[in-house]
């Protein structure tokens, strides 16, 4: 059984993200006319076929979009998807 880690603490999300060699990132999406850049960490060996413009941004930028967003990172610290991690409410 995988443990689910749910997290503010910035140096645990990007050691989870350094580990695999991942980088923080905001993704380009227009829907119904609205532009938004969801939250990413980008993974150079699982994310190289995406059809969407990933931009890179640093750890400050990435981190503030989590506060104004009240965004906390989910992921398995021991589960079979290493790269497997999710945006949840920080306050629920």
């Amino acid at each position: 059984m995988a443990t689910t880690i749910k997290t503010i603490d910035r140096n645990l999300i990007k050691s989870f993200a350094e580990s695999r060699k991942g980088l923080p990132a905001m993704v380009d999406q227009v829907a119904d006319g609205y532009n938004s850049q969801p939250l990413r960490i980008h993974f150079d060996e699982v994310d190289n076929e995406d059809s969407f413009d990933v931009n890179p941004v640093s750890w400050e930028v990435f981190f503030t979009e989590m506060q104004n967003r009240e965004l906390a990172l989910a992921y398995e610290e021991d589960g079979d998807d290493l790269y497997y991690y999710e945006f949840v409410p920080a306050n629920s």
